[in-house]
Order: C-alpha cells, then structure tokens, then sequence
C-alpha cells in the first residue's frame, strides 16, 4: 500500500494567490490537489456523479471530466487529483516550485463567448464576456421550481437597478437577484410542463450593456391522488324504535353495491337475509317469535363484501324483545312509552290464535276444601267491685 501524506501547499493564478494554504495529498512524491476547493477559489462550477463516479468541471466555456479511481483518490468524502490533471481540467498551465511548494498556474483560455452589446454613439472596446446560463440553452429539467441563474464572466460587477428578467414574457424582476456578476431566479409557482423562454437585459457597473436569452423543457407535472374510496360499508340501524310488545322491524345495511349477507339477533333461532332497497341500502325485515323475554338483545350483520371478503358488524345499542306468548296464556308486559317511527316496511306481524281444533281439553283442577273453623265464644271480664269510701 501507498504511504498518503498531507502537505500544505499555495496555489496562484497568474501570479495572484488563490489559495495560499491548500491541504493538498502525496502519494508517492505525487501532489494530489483538493478539486472541490481549488473550484470554488478559481469560480468554476463542479458537479458529481456517483454512479458512474464521475467528477464534471465547468469554467466558463471549458468543460472538463474526472473518474474517480486510477489517479484521482477520493479521501475522506473529498476528490484529490494529481496536479497536472487538475491544471488541465480547468484550462491553465501549471508548474511547480518545490522550495517554496507554491503551485503557479496560468490561464491559456483562448476562446470566449462574447455577447455583443448594442451600438453606442461613442464606441469602446468591449470587455470579454462569458456568459452562463443554467439550466442551459435546450436542457431539459424535471423539477417544478428550478433554479434560473446566468453568470457574465467578465464583468466586474451588474447594476441590480438596470436589471430586467423575463419568464416566458413575464416581467418577474422583482423576485430576481443580482449577487456579483450572477443573476438568479426561483419561480415562486410551479412551472407547467412544456417549453420555457428566459431573457436577462442589465447593464455592467461600467455601463456597458449584457444580456442573455435562452429556453428549457421542464418535463414534471403534478399528479393529484385518486378520489378516498367510500367504506364498503357505511351504516347499520333499526327504522324504528324497538319497544315492548314489538315483534318485527326492519335493519337497514348502507354500504357498496353488491354487497351480501344476513341479519342475526341474539335469542332468535332464525336468520334473515339482506335484501337490496336502494343502490346503496339494503334490508332485512326481522320476525320475532312470541315468548321472547330478551332485555338487551345484540343484533348483528354478516356481510360478504363485492371482492369476497366476509365481515360481520354488530349494532352498538342492544335491543329488548318481549313479546306476548302464544295461546293467550299471557303474562303481563313491561310496559313503556312507544316511540315508533315506522319504515316503509315495518309493520307488527299478528299473533294467530290458537285454533279450537289445536287446544287441548281443559281438564278442571281439583280444589282442596276449605272448612271454616269453629267460633268460640269469647268470655266476657266481670266487673270489679268498687271499695267504699
């Protein structure tokens, strides 16, 4: 394995520092320079992409790209390359004084974009300019708030009050920023799918006028989520109130279509099948049998849902039954005030007496006999003589 050292080195450019004390790696009598660092001293914008462990270097019109591994080391969650692969990324030449350990470079940009400002009555020599947009000119984005930036490389500075920023026609000055020689925007709403024109018109600090025009697709839309799905089974409820002497009544299901089941009550051997009253209601008339005495009788539903699925629902207030019994061999019935509301179905199911044929002989039930008891006469107390005086 290769020893790694680190080692402070100065960093100039065009003989004017940069980074006068950078950290810098040595592996093998190789200077590794930090790239994050040496970017932003130098203005260079870096970007990196960790599947394909690319490192892309962007200074002005010069793009340049690194792979990690090989050369370039990754320490520490930092890039380190070696010093003439990072001389060459960003365009300079490079030489090295190892007595002072100061690392020249020298800028050998030949090539610049120039944005032509309009004629003036008195013409001057245009200063060299180049212009950076992001996104850039045609890319494509998928975000709905992007961030809409050009930088003018080459002046020294933008009047924010000569400033002028368009969105697809719109006048969106006063959201825009001016920080040095940059221009940035955030959309403040979300931008719709589709094509969108930017333009930048602004004068430099020295008068002379620069501005910029490009578009960009944003590809992201938002989706609204689907409409919540009812419960396939919304209520169940009595159509009436159940009081004493009652024996039928209706239990009305509110749910989805195509739903299936019964309705059971607690002390009733019988079982009473959902029938379908409306698209979205269902009902089961309920006979209870004479002699029922159920003070707090539960009733429940079996339901079969539309996919398959059973689940039984249970009302949460219980019912009392009693009803007269058959025969006419009555006993008295708690009696209360009736609070009935009646359904389209309910309706008390008559009691049929008991036909003669079906009665059986009455059989007369011999009595003891009862005999008085004799009277005694009772005496009667005598009086008391009463003593002289």
């Amino acid at each position: 394995m290769l020893a790694l050292t680190f080692a402070t080195y100065a960093v100039t450019l065009n003989g004017q520092p940069v980074l006068p004390h950078a950290r810098a790696a040595v592996v093998a009598g190789r200077v590794l320079l930090p790239v994050r660092a040496l970017a932003d001293a130098l203005g260079a914008e870096i970007a990196y992409d960790p599947a394909a462990r690319r490192i892309v270097i962007r200074r002005g019109a010069h793009v340049t790209t690194l792979l990690a591994g090989g050369s370039v080391r990754v320490i520490g969650g930092r890039s380190y390359a070696p010093l003439r692969s990072v001389a060459n990324a960003f365009g300079f030449g490079v030489t090295y004084a190892a007595s002072t350990r100061t690392v020249a470079l020298e800028d050998r940009l030949s090539e610049a974009v120039t944005y032509a400002a309009p004629p003036t009555p008195t013409p001057s020599p245009q200063p060299r300019l180049t212009v950076t947009t992001s996104p850039g000119d045609g890319a494509h984005v998928h975000e709905p708030y992007p961030a809409l930036s050009a930088r003018f490389a080459g002046v020294p500075a933008i009047d924010p009050a000569s400033l002028r920023f368009s969105l697809d026609g719109r006048d969106v000055t006063a959201d825009a920023a001016v920080i040095g020689d940059q221009v940035l925007y955030t959309p403040r709403t979300a931008l719709a799918p589709g094509t969108h024109a930017v333009r930048v018109d602004a004068r430099a600090a020295d008068g002379s006028a620069i501005g910029a025009a490009w578009s960009f697709d944003d590809t992201f839309a938002f989706v609204a989520p689907p409409p919540p799905r009812p419960p396939p089974i919304s209520a169940l409820y009595l159509d009436r109130w159940v009081s004493p002497g009652t024996n039928a009544f209706d239990v009305i299901v509110r749910g989805a279509p195509g739903l299936t089941g019964f309705i059971a009550v607690e002390g009733v051997n019988a079982i009473f099948p959902l029938t379908v009253y409306t698209y979205d209601a269902y009902v089961a008339h309920v006979v209870v049998p004479p002699g029922m005495h159920e003070p707090f009788a539960h009733v429940a539903a079996r339901i079969t849902l539309p996919d398959g699925t059973a689940t039984t629902i249970a009302l949460q207030q219980t019912v009392g039954l009693f009803t007269p019994r058959a025969g006419g061999d009555n006993k008295p019935i708690p009696t209360a005030a009736p609070r009935t509301a009646p359904g389209p179905r309910s309706t008390n199911v008559p009691t049929l007496a008991p036909t003669p044929a079906s009665t059986p002989s009455a059989t007369p039930t011999p009595h003891p006999v009862v005999r008085p008891l004799p009277r005694v006469a009772r005496p009667k107390p005598r009086p008391s003589p009463t003593p002289a005086p």
